[in-house]
């Protein structure tokens, strides 16, 4: 992790509004509080990549959560995927179908789209939040 994260924070330029938004680095989960990184060595552990460091450990309900979120309907995912215009996630769409989990969505996007290593849940993740925001992940 870097030593700084800059998170830029824009305030509503109304008065009385109050409205506040704030811009993430992309290796950042939205609602989460572990970095992608982290989330996906729990989630698709790589028996070649090092486990989770111990200082970053993860409770244990918050990898149940996690699980549970991976195995979960990725309907809503796989219907903005499929009305977004771009013939590879149509693609993706198609193969996962309206059936499929969270995982089996992330892993026909990794076979087809071939993300760098370790950014497998945060390339996707950014994807979806681009085409519709508020739509999570995980």
């Amino acid at each position: 992790m870097p030593a700084v994260v800059v998170v830029l924070q824009f305030r509503c330029a109304l008065d009385g509004c109050g409205a506040t938004w704030r811009i993430l680095p992309a290796f950042l989960a939205r609602h989460l509080w572990h970095a992608w990184k982290v989330v996906e060595q729990v989630v698709r552990p790589v028996p070649t990549t090092p486990a989770v460091p111990a200082r970053s450990s993860v409770a244990a309900r918050t990898r149940g959560r996690w699980l549970a979120r991976w195995s979960s309907a990725a309907r809503v995912l796989v219907a903005v995927l499929a009305v977004s215009a771009g013939v590879v996630l149509e693609k993706i769409a198609q193969r996962v179908g309206l059936q499929g989990t969270r995982g089996e969505l992330v892993e026909v996007y990794v076979a087809m789209s071939a993300p760098p290593a370790s950014e497998h849940l945060s390339s996707l993740a950014a994807l979806v939040h681009r085409l519709e925001r508020g739509i999570r992940l995980m």
